[in-house]
């Protein structure tokens, strides 16, 4: 008997381990998949409002022959972001060093938010539709 109540407590901690471990995986996924949605839509998808370009850079944008969107000059940033998971974090972000004058802003450029807006999303909605649905996966 006291063979049979270890080996379920064992099989309850590997599963707790590996709905860990997929949770980590899948969230760090959802969250790259959510930021390209945020630079798809211009902000829109998380009822975001992006300041329009000024007359002036767009026509020399579409002079230059760059797309009209928002952020998208040369793709560089919208296409950057990476994830990965350590130990019991999942880590997304960018290599890119001006994401943060876009998320701010700077004194001659308004702030166009892209990372805050999924960050609240997952923190509200994101992680528990994720953890809900891999929980449920895992342990049936």
């Amino acid at each position: 008997m006291a063979g049979d109540v270890e080996k379920v407590f064992n099989n309850i901690a590997k599963k707790i381990s590996h709905v860990t471990e997929l949770f980590l995986a899948r969230a760090a996924l959802h969250t790259e998949a959510k930021i390209s949605e945020i630079f798809k839509t211009e902000g829109r998808a998380f009822n975001v409002e992006w300041a329009p370009l000024k007359e002036a850079y767009l026509k020399w944008k579409l002079k230059k022959g760059f797309s009209e969107k928002k952020l998208h000059r040369t793709t560089t940033l919208s296409q950057s972001f990476t994830s990965k998971v350590e130990g019991l974090q999942a880590i997304v972000g960018t290599p890119v060093p001006y994401a943060i004058y876009h998320e701010f802003g700077t004194k001659k450029m308004p702030a166009r938010p892209f990372m805050a807006p999924v960050a609240d999303y997952m923190a509200n909605i994101g992680l528990k539709k994720i953890f809900d649905a891999t929980f449920k996966e895992v342990f049936g």
